[in-house]
């Protein structure tokens, strides 16, 4: 993290899909609320925050959001063919907003403490299950293209990395975001997959 990840007061990005630590996306930026947004982030060298829509929507007036999010950086940035701006992001760490603010343009603003990363604890062995099935999810090319490289020593990156690419529910993959320990969320992802296995 930068520098200026130490502020308390970040501007908000609602989606609506949720973004994992280390996880990255990709957005079109068209709104001129959000256009000045990632402008003053460039200038200033810091991110912003992301969080899930619990109601609203992405265009327009300012949505209702879950308090629990991620910090994230822009990693590259371009000029789309559509001649909207292109940014990739990628998150940090996770964050709980403990204020927002509504601004004249509908940019929603938002003082915030960080929640500290989960890390695997020792009793907490990798899952050959959940690996095998990432190793398959990884082999197909989206997926290679958009993380040429995963951590698989890591049972938190293969946890939060399916919780991406697998089709699970916004409102579980916001569950699993606020799981508050290593264990919790490898079980409720486990049994997240068994159910959709069970369809």
């Amino acid at each position: 993290m930068n520098n200026h990840s130490q502020e308390n007061c970040l501007p908000v990005f609602p989606l609506n899909t949720v973004m994992f630590v280390n996880g990255i996306l990709q957005l079109q930026i068209f709104e001129q609320r959000y256009l000045q947004m990632i402008k003053t982030c460039l200038k200033n060298q810091h991110g912003f925050i992301t969080t899930l829509i619990r109601s609203g929507r992405e265009v327009g007036d300012t949505p209702d959001v879950y308090p629990i999010g991620c910090y994230v950086d822009i990693i590259d940035w371009n000029t789309l063919d559509n001649s909207l701006l292109g940014i990739t992001t990628q998150a940090r760490q996770r964050v709980r907003l403990t204020k927002t603010y509504i601004h004249n343009d509908q940019l929603m603003t938002a003082d915030f403490d960080y929640i500290d990363n989960l890390s695997p604890t020792e009793h907490v062995l990798i899952d050959q299950e959940l690996l095998s099935l990432l190793q398959a999810l990884h082999e197909h090319p989206f997926v290679a293209t958009r993380y040429p490289e995963i951590d698989y020593s890591s049972s938190i990156e293969i946890a939060y990395k399916l919780c991406e690419l697998l089709p699970i529910s916004n409102t579980d993959k916001q569950k699993l975001l606020e799981a508050e320990h290593s264990h919790l969320l490898l079980d409720q992802l486990k049994t997240i997959i068994a159910n959709l296995e069970n369809l």
